[in-house]
């Protein structure tokens, strides 16, 4: 499966780097970063696991995240969410150029993860199985989603809860050894895209889809697969009846992991920061900064 990029101008987005544990490597995510204004890593739950702290280190590791990890059952659950959490710091750290540990997660009312104090910075987790995976933007909100590319979908009527009428006749068209691979993907941008919004399975999959084109979308829309521009697709977000959103904010990308599994990206570009600069001294809260220097006056 070739890589396949939805929508938005050049530069494309980029595909997830692999870190093998908090030491990276992380020069990728920092390039994406400088050149892009977003970055993805992908991670190993088994190759993180025997890297976690002892136990009597995570309760100060945690902070407010200590309440949500001594209520999980068993010893992988609670490495697992100390591994994500820690994912979650290390890619921020090393965007922001300071110290994991000096940051602090915090939540909002539909459970989406926030870096406190950072209010340019909007970050994503999702995990299934062994792979952890974290995206990370200055330029808007992000959300990503993964599942295994082995998962099936197709002859479970999942079409009808999850896809617009639309969406449900041209998956009738395609092929039978193809349309497995076209619902995943539809189902990674969906939940992708309501992570970003902040509305997670809150907003019914059948209110909005996503249509495949070949060669070049709309006005701002060039097609960034990694074939000849005529080879490459786009895909456009949908109403439920089938017309397209004039909304040039929204990217969306699909990117196949050598993991076995299928990574989706939905980013946002509202340009909170005006440049892709994820530098603490520029990302730091503007409140923030302003108390601290009216302590100094």
């Amino acid at each position: 499966m070739s890589t396949t990029t939805y929508g938005g101008p050049r530069p494309p987005l980029p595909p997830p780097s692999r870190v093998d544990g908090p030491t990276g490597p992380w020069a990728r995510l920092l390039h994406d970063l400088d050149t892009v204004g977003v970055g993805l890593v992908h991670a190993s739950f088994a190759a993180w696991r025997p890297l976690l702290p002892p136990e009597e280190e995570r309760r100060f590791l945690l902070g407010r995240d200590w309440a949500r990890y001594s209520k999980l059952s068993g010893e992988q659950m609670r490495d697992r969410f100390l591994a994500t959490r820690l994912l979650i710091r290390h890619t921020a750290a090393v965007a922001l150029g300071t110290e994991p540990n000096s940051l602090e997660l915090s939540y909002g009312l539909n459970g989406r993860v926030h870096l406190r104090g950072y209010d340019q910075i909007d970050v994503s987790l999702s995990h299934t199985g062994d792979l952890l995976l974290c995206g990370i933007t200055s330029l808007g909100v992000i959300g990503v989603d993964t599942e295994p590319l082995k998962r099936r979908l197709s002859g479970r009527d999942v079409e009808t809860l999850m896809c617009t009428g639309p969406e449900r006749l041209r998956l009738a068209a395609t092929p039978d050894e193809e349309r497995n691979g076209q619902l995943l993907a539809l189902w990674t941008l969906k939940e992708a895209y309501s992570k970003a919004l902040g509305q997670g399975l809150r907003f019914p999959f059948t209110e909005f889809g996503f249509r495949k084109e070949a060669g070049p979308g709309p006005a701002g829309h060039e097609p960034t697969g990694p074939g000849a521009a005529g080879d490459a697709e786009t895909i456009l977000l949908e109403r439920s009846d089938g017309t397209p959103v004039a909304d040039d904010t929204w990217r969306f990308a699909t990117f196949p992991l050598s993991t076995g599994h299928l990574v989706a990206l939905a980013l946002q570009d509202t340009r909170r920061s005006g440049q892709p600069d994820t530098r603490a001294g520029t990302a730091l809260n503007r409140q923030i900064l302003a108390a601290i220097g009216s302590l100094g006056s």
